[in-house]
């Protein structure tokens, strides 16, 4: 028995397993989730599956048959007592009496057709599980028989020919069938459910610290400020915790120092300059002083850009603002000195920024604008969950190849952008650096005005 049993589950696991080369081979369906839960998932359904499989089997075959042909040998075995009841008194006055008392003891109904023939020619014999029960435990008798299960299937009949007719015999399914089988069905299925879900939260649980981390890489990643972190769930995840702080820490102390250093740059590059310029205010006015005072001018607008550069972005506190009023604030501001910019409101929002370095990063767009173009226009709106905000200007453009390469810190396109004209090249870097700070995304495109279009996404 037990080798029969292990042949069959054998079998059936090769089977699951041509099914799944099947599936793979032909339905091309992806069985590789790239999310860490559904991997989870997947790993604790498995199993779980395959072992409910090979557990009915186990139980189909030892129990269930084991009870059903038990159940069925007791039935033939009362069948054989009425019929040797029914031969030992075969007067019709006791034929009655005989099926009265076994419709009585027993749970089945007896019916005897006296001088009735039974026509196997026309039977339509049933193949049940339950028929063939029946069909093995009945075959011992002496005489001929067959049984029909009647609709709506809730009891058998079975018909025995007698010499002197026919009995029947009504046994209900009940009798034949193991109530035991739904128990374990029951059973076996709803303490999956439970474990499942029980694990499902469990891993969900552990699976959150994994999302935390992630989310603070991300913003830290971005310029953003990482606040309360702390390294929890499995130990492995504490682990890259702990790293993920240690990195922090150790760039945001070289930040730190960086500044401070230049800082101290600023102060004794400053000095000498403004030295320069007071003994310059004191020489005579010609055209030889009027260029040096440019160039220290100019001097002085590239130490503020490389030091506005180098200290980065992200000190400013954040704020939940409307971003319509900080916008017409900085283009109200641009027009007074002689910018020509449209602005287009296609719906207002408010968003957590911080208002200096946004109004920094749009100044620096729009100035670049109306450095290079005649007039530039502005359209705000939301769309996809994010706020989306356009500058085009009918300007010359940037050449497709080159607009990965002018955020690149200090690069300039060529001598129409000069040192003169164009800044010192920090311009759409710091922009860039702004914008990522607040976890959007910057892009450049060829505008339908004829030069450049500046795309910047805000998430909400």
């Amino acid at each position: 028995m037990k080798k029969s049993v292990l042949q069959k589950i054998g079998q059936a696991l090769k089977e699951i397993a041509d099914l799944i080369r099947y599936i793979l081979k032909y339905v091309k369906v992806k069985i590789s989730p790239k999310s860490l839960l559904t991997r989870f998932i997947l790993i604790i359904l498995i199993p779980m599956v395959l072992l409910q499989v090979v557990a009915s089997m186990v139980f189909y075959d030892n129990h269930w048959r084991s009870i059903s042909r038990r159940l069925a040998n007791d039935i033939a075995g009362e069948v054989q007592t009425v019929i040797y009841m029914l031969e030992k008194y075969p007067d019709s006055y006791q034929t009655e009496d005989v099926l009265t008392y076994f419709n009585n003891s027993l749970q089945l109904k007896i019916y005897f057709q006296p001088e009735a023939q039974i026509v196997f020619d026309k039977l339509n014999i049933e193949n049940s599980g339950l028929v063939k029960q029946l069909w093995r435990a009945l075959s011992k008798l002496e005489y001929p028989f067959f049984i029909k299960e009647e609709a709506p299937k809730d009891y058998v009949v079975v018909y025995i020919q007698l010499p002197k007719g026919i009995l029947e015999v009504v046994i209900p399914e009940k009798r034949v069938f193991s109530s035991t089988t739904y128990a374990f069905l029951v059973w076996m299925v709803g303490a999956s459910i439970l474990l499942f879900w029980i694990a499902f939260l469990f891993m969900k649980n552990q699976i959150r610290s994994v999302y935390r981390l992630a989310d603070a890489a991300e913003k830290f990643g971005t310029g953003r400020t990482v606040e309360m972190f702390k390294p929890e769930g499995a130990a492995e995840v504490r682990q890259a915790g702990q790293a993920f702080l240690l990195m922090k820490n150790r760039i945001q102390k070289y930040l730190s120092e960086r500044t401070s250093m230049l800082s101290g740059v600023s102060h004794d590059l400053r000095t000498p300059l403004t030295r320069m310029k007071l003994q310059l205010s004191m020489m005579p006015d010609d055209e030889s002083t009027r260029d040096l005072l440019s160039d220290i001018d100019e001097m002085e607008k590239m130490l503020e850009g490389y030091l506005a550069f180098a200290r980065g972005e992200g000190k400013e506190p954040s704020q939940v603002m409307e971003v319509s009023e900080l916008l017409i604030e900085v283009i109200e501001k641009l027009r007074r000195n002689g910018h020509d910019i449209d602005l287009h409101i296609e719906q207002t929002q408010k968003i957590s920024l911080r208002p200096h370095d946004f109004s920094r990063a749009i100044t620096n767009i729009l100035t670049n604008a109306h450095r290079y173009a005649k007039h530039a226009a502005v359209v705000m709106g939301v769309q996809n969950h994010s706020l989306d905000i356009i500058v085009d200007d009918d300007g010359p453009g940037i050449p497709k190849a080159k607009r990965d390469d002018v955020f690149k810190a200090f690069y300039r396109l060529d001598d129409s952008r000069n040192s003169r004209t164009g800044g010192v090249g920090l311009g759409l870097t710091i922009t860039r650096d702004i914008v990522l700070s607040h976890g959007g995304d910057i892009s450049l495109e060829k505008s339908p005005m004829g030069g450049l279009r500046v795309h910047l996404k805000f998430p909400l």
